[in-house]
Formats: structure tokens, sequence, C-alpha cells
């Protein structure tokens, strides 16, 4: 799966507006938000490239990822 510049582009100007809120809520917003086709991810590409990036990861980011995979999937 490739990811391009504006792709990242797009993740960057979602994370500023999810700024100042508590992690649960960021995470029902952006699952709403993949779900819905916002941002230009779909829930297959969301997890796709999450998966890619798990590795790189620390445990504390790991865990906050996983979170929004298993929101996605319900």
């Amino acid at each position: 799966m490739e990811f391009n510049t504006q792709d990242m582009k797009r993740i960057s100007e979602i994370a500023r507006k999810m700024k100042g809120k508590s992690e649960d809520q960021i995470i029902k917003e952006l699952s709403h938000m993949i779900r819905a086709g916002e941002g230009g991810l779909t829930p297959e590409k969301a997890e796709s490239m999450f998966k890619m990036i798990l590795p790189l990861l620390t445990a504390e980011q790991k865990n906050k990822v996983k979170k929004l995979m298993d929101e996605l999937r319900y």
C-alpha cells in the first residue's frame, strides 16, 4: 500500500483538529471520520497503514493505535 504526500497532509490536518481532546474522544471521532470516508481514508486503507507503522511505535503508541483499530471494526 502506498501513501502519498497528500494522504500525509490530510492526516496531519486531522491531528491538528484533535488537539486538546481526550484520547477516547479522539478515537471515537477518528473512527467515525474513517468509516464516513472523511480525510481520504477508508477503514481498509487506515488499517493497512496502521499495520505498517505499528512496528515503529512505542508500546504506548501501539496501544492507542490498536484501540482505534478495534473501534473501526465495530
